[in-house]
């Protein structure tokens, strides 16, 4: 088979990267359009942070106390699922999915309803079935009903729960951590000369609406932890107006290590005013 020459190639081949590189003026008309069609579409294009996904799924539940299931499967599942099968709109039964769905317990009975994923108004055909149901609840043995049918599955109810509380002023703070100050001093002058020493005492203050007993029992976890743990040693417990203070010796690398790991804690800096600090539960 001969080779063919450069020139031969160029002469007779013919293919899409030749056409544009030889008919510029075709290729940008066409990007443009490709860029003017792809911002036509993304404009129109629904967007929304929680998308509307349309509910196909219902179940019906109806109670009958004293019933067996066999009593509650042919008297009470039975006339909900042909009630429910009436509506045009449940989706056809497949080996792989359901139309209606049925679970038979005694004293009790649920049924599930599917709608046809090519349904859109979804609301009208479960009000129907609705409508149906409560048509039924009249036609139920004596006892049975009535019968309460869910198809509000898409529907998320969230509550916002915000807990906030005005800054205090710094002659409060100061107050406060004058009084927190007194006792800590009055305690460690009570103790013996030979108490162990060096010394930390742990503080959480607290607004003086707030019972000390809240607090203490979290507190009084702690110490156990920390003296279990080697943390402390000699440690007391004591409490005030507005705050609750552990105080005892602090071994130096184990009793840091344990505030570490079972304390959320901050060095006060010249912009912040109290120590944060975060008991286990």
């Amino acid at each position: 088979m001969a080779h063919k020459s450069d020139s031969e190639i160029i002469q007779h081949t013919h293919n899409t990267a030749r056409f544009f590189v030889e008919h510029r003026q075709v290729a940008l008309v066409l990007l443009l359009g490709t860029f003017l069609w792809g911002w036509f579409g993304y404009s129109k294009m629904p967007k929304r942070k929680d998308p509307v996904i349309p509910v196909r799924v219902a179940v019906a539940s109806c109670k009958w106390p004293g019933a067996s299931a066999e009593d509650i499967e042919q008297l009470v599942t039975r006339p909900i699922e042909q009630a429910m099968a009436q509506n045009q709109a449940v989706k056809p039964p497949s080996g792989s999915d359901y139309g209606v769905r049925s679970l038979s317990f005694p004293n009790f009975a649920l049924v599930f309803v599917q709608l046809d994923e090519n349904v859109k108004d979804t609301r009208k055909e479960l009000n129907d079935i609705n409508l149906r149901l409560n048509e039924l609840s009249n036609q139920l043995p004596k006892g049975a009903g009535p019968i309460q049918f869910n198809s509000n599955f898409g529907d998320t109810a969230a509550l916002m729960l915000t807990v906030a509380s005005p800054m205090v002023s710094d002659v409060e703070v100061a107050l406060r951590a004058r009084t927190v100050k007194k006792s800590i001093e009055h305690l460690r002058d009570t103790l013996p000369k030979n108490a162990p020493q060096p010394r930390i005492s742990i503080v959480v203050s607290f607004p003086q609406s707030v019972a000390a007993d809240e607090v203490k029992a979290s507190f009084q976890l702690v110490e156990r932890l920390g003296i279990q743990q080697g943390a402390f040693q000699d440690s007391h417990l004591f409490e005030g107006p507005g705050f609750i203070c552990l105080d005892g010796r602090c071994l130096r690398w184990t009793g840091v290590a344990f505030l570490r790991k079972k304390c959320i804690w901050t060095t006060p800096s010249n912009d912040s005013r109290s120590t944060e600090y975060s008991p286990p539960i």
